[in-house]
């Protein structure tokens, strides 16, 4: 299978100063992102890092502090019994760093893939009882403690008034009908009042492509204002579509054709892979609805003869696997999209660098206000 660039809007950086990207974000500005982004040094990166770290150091006391106020809050409405799971103060990160996890990161490297494969295995039938545990921070176990405290011992009604107080009656009312996303009532009750008093009136944010609805307490932080997730990726796409094209290729000639990518930016081989393994008994009789044709159109047609015993379906994700690997490493893909899908990251930080400052003295400012409403 010969693979074209046609596919594709543009090419490589041909397609930073040929293409159109958002209205907000034109072509010359993205590029002049990516230059900054490929230049940045240790200084700048460090800069960068300490910023991160002193604004997550301001949020995390500012949590904290609304926390306590709703606690404040309730108690001063006469509970004294509360729902802890709400008043949770989920810990800031330990430390920053500038690693941005790309699209290209989901193929394994060669030594991951020698081992596990795509780890596909480890959600089947046969295999999940030899996967590896997953790591849960310790925070997970005093989050999860919260729901075996003495709240929820407490009857319905005593439960439901708590809810009403803490959210409001309208939200409540909400919640308990048909909780339509695009009607979605201003926050009321403590949750209400306690923003309020710090931020100001909230902001109803729309959006009906997702049919939701959010109300937003405080300005937007600069970095995602106007921002979107598929934006990056088609233009990461662009930035590296020689090598993508170079990669898919290698597969094909390799004797792995049919693979493609999907609009999240990386080649999905988990369901196929799972359909080389054997099902569930459980699952026995029970008929899933099959994956759309769109999906279907970006992998090979399973074995007809799938699927197989354990060991044979685990070779072949392995095989797989360590090919996806070569191809990755031997075109460069891995290396490019690595490279440019960090530069862009941080390029894109470092433009916005000043309205950032700006957006963090705003928020020390929200934490002061807060401080000042519990002293008082």
């Amino acid at each position: 299978m010969r693979r074209t660039l046609t596919a594709l809007p543009c090419a490589a950086l041909l397609a930073l100063t040929a293409c159109t990207g958002g209205e907000d974000e034109p072509a010359d500005e993205r590029a002049e992102q990516l230059e900054l982004g490929l230049e940045a040094d240790e200084e700048d990166e460090a800069r960068l890092i300490a910023a991160m770290e002193e604004a997550d150091d301001v949020a995390g006391e500012l949590e904290a502090a609304v926390k306590r106020l709703l606690r404040e809050c309730m108690e001063d409405k006469g509970f004294t019994v509360h729902d802890e799971a709400e008043l949770f103060i989920w810990p800031t990160p330990a430390e920053q760093t500038l690693e941005f996890e790309a699209p290209v990161d989901h193929i394994p490297t060669a030594e991951e893939a020698a081992e596990n494969g795509f780890m596909a295995w480890a959600v089947t039938y046969e295999g999940s009882e030899h996967a590896p545990e997953e790591e849960v921070p310790d925070y997970m176990d005093d989050y999860h403690a919260t729901m075996d405290m003495p709240f929820y011992d407490l009857p319905g009604e005593d439960r439901d008034a708590w809810d009403r107080a803490y959210r409001g009656v309208e939200v409540e009312q909400w919640r308990d009908g048909d909780a339509d996303e695009m009607r979605r009532p201003e926050p009321g009750g403590c949750d209400g009042s306690v923003h309020r008093a710090i931020y100001g009136d909230p902001v109803r944010v729309a959006d009906p492509d997702a049919e939701s609805v959010y109300w937003q307490w405080g300005p937007t932080h600069p970095m995602y204002v106007d921002w979107d997730h598929y934006d990056d990726l088609r233009e990461w796409r662009e930035l590296t579509a020689t090598e993508e094209i170079a990669f898919l290729t290698c597969l094909d000639e390799g004797g792995n054709p049919g693979w493609d990518l999907n609009d999240e930016g990386y080649v999905d081989t988990y369901w196929w892979l799972k359909n080389l393994y054997q099902p569930d008994p459980a699952n026995a009789g029970i008929e899933f609805d099959p994956l759309p044709d769109w999906q279907l159109a970006l992998m090979p047609e399973v074995p007809a003869d799938a699927p197989y015993d354990y060991d044979k379906a685990f070779g072949i994700e392995i095989a797989l696997a360590e090919d996806f690997a070569a191809c990755a490493d031997e075109t460069g893909y891995r290396e490019a999209g690595e490279t440019r899908w960090r530069a862009m990251h941080i390029g894109r930080m470092l433009d916005h660098e000043s309205e950032v400052l700006a957006w963090q003295d705003e928020t020390r400012g929200y934490l002061e206000k807060a401080q000042d409403l519990l002293a008082a």
